[in-house]
């Protein structure tokens, strides 16, 4: 599951200019910001808002990538 929420990740922010410096300037890349949900397999198993507010701190910032970002949100959440 690791590397299909990996990949969607990195496709969803595809649009996001990094590196970030807030978690705003990463909604302000994704389709539906705040709103944005991950699927898999047809199912959504997470809502970026949700996931920032559990796993990214003020403290992670800057991240200099989509996948350093995914890659801590993973590793967080135990993936």
């Amino acid at each position: 599951m690791r590397d299909e929420l990996f990949s969607k990740w990195i496709e969803a922010m595809k649009e996001v200019k990094f590196p970030v410096s807030s978690v705003d300037e990463v909604y302000a890349g994704l389709p539906k910001g705040a709103e944005s949900n991950i699927s898999v397999g047809g199912l959504v198993v997470c809502n970026t808002g949700d996931l920032f507010g559990r796993f990214i701190k003020p403290t992670d910032f800057p991240i200099e990538s989509a996948q350093a970002l995914a890659n801590l949100i993973l590793d967080r959440a135990g993936l």
